[in-house]
Order: C-alpha cells, then sequence, then structure tokens
C-alpha cells in the first residue's frame, strides 16, 4: 500500500525538513482534568496526521483546499500489528465503535467536550466531523484503559463531498477512498519524499 499526504508547498518544504509535528491527545486530558483549555480542534478520526491510501488523487484534492499550488507527499509507514488499527472499514468493529457511541455516558461526555470547543470559537471544520473526531478519541482512550490495546491508526472510508451550500460543503455518503491518521507520526512514518 501507498500513503499520500496532500498540504501546501509551505507545510510540506517544512515535513520534508522536520517529519510531522508531534499529535496532541488533548482528549485524555480532558477527560482526565475535566477541564478544556485553548486546544487544537480533532478531525473526524482523532488527532494525528491523515493520509489517503492508495490514492494520490484524492490527497491533491484535499490540498487544494488550502492552497492553488499544493503538494503531494508519498508517505511510508511501519504499521506494526492488525492489533494498533482502528479500522472502520472492518464492519464489525465498526458495530463496536457504533454501540459505544451509543452508551449515553459516551455521549454526554463527547457533547460537553464539543460544547466547550463551540464556546472557543475553535470549530473550523464541520460540526459533524469535530463530533466524530471527539467520539474517535473517545473510543480509543477506553479502548486502551478497558482492553489495553494502543491505538497507532484510524482508518476510515471517506465520501465524496458536493459543493458548497450556505452551510458549507454537503455530504453525499458515497465512499470515495480510504483514510488512514497516523496518531505518532514521529515514531511510525519512516519515510517522507515528494510524490512524483
Amino acid at each position: 500500500m501507498k500513503y499520500y499526504h496532500g498540504t501546501t508547498r509551505i507545510n510540506a518544504e517544512k515535513i520534508l525538513q522536520n517529519g510531522f509535528r508531534k499529535s496532541n491527545f488533548i482528549i485524555f486530558n480532558i477527560v482526565r482534568n475535566s477541564e478544556i483549555k485553548k486546544i487544537k480542534v480533532p478531525g473526524s478520526l482523532g488527532y494525528g496526521t491523515y493520509v489517503f491510501i492508495d490514492d494520490s488523487e484524492l490527497a491533491l484534492q484535499f490540498g487544494k483546499k488550502f492552497s492553488n499550488d499544493p503538494v503531494v507527499l508519498e508517505v511510508a509507514i511501519d504499521l506494526h500489528d492488525e492489533d494498533n488499527i482502528l479500522d472502520l472499514t472492518n464492519s464489525k468493529i465498526y458495530k463496536q465503535f457504533q454501540k459505544f457511541a451509543s452508551i449515553s455516558q459516551q455521549a454526554e461526555s463527547a457533547s460537553s467536550i464539543f460544547k466547550e470547543f463551540y464556546k472557543q470559537k475553535a470549530i473550523r471544520g464541520t460540526a459533524q466531523d469535530v463530533y466524530a473526531g471527539i467520539m474517535t478519541e473517545l473510543f480509543i482512550l477506553y479502548l486502551k484503559n478497558e482492553k489495553n490495546i494502543d491505538i497507532r491508526f484510524v482508518k476510515k472510508d471517506t465520501e465524496t463531498l458536493l459543493p458548497p451550500n450556505d452551510k458549507g460543503y454537503q455530504r453525499l455518503g458515497l465512499p470515495n477512498g480510504t483514510e488512514l491518521t497516523i496518531r505518532y507520526p514521529r515514531q511510525d512514518v519512516k519515510n517522507i519524499k515528494v510524490k512524483e
């Protein structure tokens, strides 16, 4: 498999020089300390570096959201073993995640964290993606604490987006590729190069 990350030319140069930045797992701190400071909001798959699997065109389209001159990086990853991947393309794992997310205590936790982000005006993406990212982080925390599973990657099918309406981009709900979040990019990314 090949992994592609789309970004701006300036960011690509920084990544090639210094590697990807360390991820901030702030949700863990929020749950433990019951407080939110000014922090980065998670993406739809939680915190980490996002790449597209075997599809450089999707990475290019993603990069175009931020720049007229995007760069696609090819990223080599050490996936370790299957137990370290939260694979939401697997129906059994997806059902476990849905069951977890439907527990009222988890929904209340996710909602209270979401409300704090909203109060801080920190939400830049869609509300749906931010809530999904929060719930993903809570599920990963549950897997670590209750099952002793250390999730290093999150995998999920991506969806086609329609052009924006007055509320932003609209979801169509049709899978068009697969995305992977690398939660520990400093440790798990082995090589980065510009895609030819």
